[in-house]
């Protein structure tokens, strides 16, 4: 007789409706469950099953006294382990029995995502799953390092680990580039990218990989302490690489220039220009910019100081109305192309007297109209680096128009409603 016969021979000697039972819990139906169906009560059912369990428990303490202590050496604490690891310890014809067997070392399957892993076993059903969520929280990630952490933390082999983190449950996309979370997926991708390339790049590149607009990934690497812009190029770098001229205390321009009133106290424009440029590199027509934003003001003897101890906000004077810009009663008409960067969703620069017109006269300030017929709505802002109007991408798309374009929008001051209308003259249009 081969070793591990001792077990089949107890399992046949188990009445089939035993069997059954003890088949089907491993197969992980409930009690209840099998209760109803072979028309027996919820307790006679578990106690059939026990009864199984006793007699293959018995057989192995009579056969193989040492094989729970092996069993649990393969298991350790790892949270999936492949059965067949199990099965060449107790080699058998019976593989439901030995699955019943192992289940009374506590062996289980482990638990992922949505229900249980088949053909692994552990003795902690939640440790797969956590591992998982571990693994998961080191995204970004490349397949390289997916592969090594899989290793690292224990977990099964690479293969398996990718189906599971495939899986929506587990807030990850696999890309050709590496694992990003679902959730930051621009971002994700704009800092593999970096870390690929190994130098830094320009906001409209990294904007192409990431598959957004440049304004939305310049505000989101903006507000990520992994990514630092290159000054006075523009461009981007990784924090970790410490490139020259990547600064990594000052989200922005505003940010020094506040940092340096606030250590130094009131200043007169050229020391204030200096101070915060010595901190901030970039021009001081930028530095000049600043002096718009709302915590920036300045004093009764002319010096620039915080609003919040007393300063007086600089507002706008008017800047000269350009011809795009017309105003009939409480309707101002704002013309603009249709452009690439419009279809693709960015933010529309816009000349300052617009906000100016608008009373939006320190920064951050913003007003908004809500589009008559078309999706959304239209949000001009004033920022210190300049003026804007939100994305028009939905409502262009809604009128049919393409690049090259022509339209105009109405904003309609009495009702704060706005409208787009379509204002190619014939011939000229590239709709035809």
């Amino acid at each position: 007789m081969a070793i591990g016969d001792w077990l089949a021979d107890a399992w046949q000697s188990a009445p089939q409706r035993s069997r059954t039972i003890m088949t089907r819990r491993l197969a992980g139906e409930t009690l209840d469950n099998i209760a109803q169906t072979l028309d027996l009560t919820r307790e006679r059912v578990r106690q059939l099953q026990e009864e199984v369990e006793t007699a293959l428990v018995a057989a192995q303490v009579r056969n193989a006294p040492g094989l729970s202590q092996q069993v649990a050496r393969v298991l350790g604490d790892l949270p999936a382990v492949p059965e067949e690891e199990l099965a060449a310890l107790l080699p058998t014809r019976a593989t439901t029995a030995r699955c019943a067997l192992y289940s009374q070392f506590g062996a289980a399957h482990p638990r992922a995502w949505v229900g249980y892993l088949p053909g692994y076993l552990t003795r902690d059903r939640a440790g797969l799953c956590t591992r998982l969520r571990e693994m998961a929280a080191l995204a970004p990630m490349t397949g390289r390092e997916a592969r090594q952490a899989a290793t690292d933390i224990g977990l099964p082999a690479y293969p398996v680990v990718r189906d599971l983190l495939e899986q929506p449950q587990s807030g990850l996309i696999q890309h050709p580039i590496g694992w990003i979370r679902r959730a930051r997926k621009g971002r994700d991708l704009a800092y593999l990218w970096l870390r690929q390339e190994g130098e830094p790049r320009g906001v409209g590149d990294i904007a192409g990989v990431a598959g957004t607009s440049d304004n939305a990934i310049r505000e989101t690497m903006r507000r990520d302490d992994a990514f630092a812009q290159v000054r006075p190029e523009g461009t981007w770098a990784l924090s970790d690489w410490h490139v020259p001229g990547a600064d990594h205390r000052y989200s922005n321009a505003v940010d020094a220039v506040v940092e340096a009133l606030r250590e130094h106290g009131p200043l007169d424009h050229e020391r204030l220009r200096t101070e915060s440029q010595r901190r901030y590199p970039v021009s001081a027509w930028r530095i000049d910019q600043c002096l718009s934003s709302n915590l920036i003001g300045r004093r009764a003897d002319g010096l620039y100081d915080l609003v919040e101890r007393g300063a007086t906000p600089i507002e706008d004077g008017e800047p000269r109305r350009p011809k795009t810009i017309q105003i009939h009663g409480n309707v101002l008409g704002l013309e603009l192309k249709v452009d690439r960067d419009l279809l693709r969703g960015s933010g529309i620069l816009v000349n300052r007297w617009l906000t100016w017109y608008l009373g939006l006269r320190t920064a951050p300030s913003s007003r908004h109209f809500r589009l008559a017929n078309q999706p959304g709505a239209v949000v001009v802002t004033r920022r210190t680096s300049g003026s804007q109007i939100s994305s028009l991408r939905a409502a262009a798309l809604s009128m049919g128009l393409v690049e090259g374009c022509t339209v105009v929008v109405l904003f309609h001051l009495d009702t704060e409603r706005a409208s787009l209308r379509h204002t190619c003259s014939d011939g000229s249009c590239p709709l035809g």
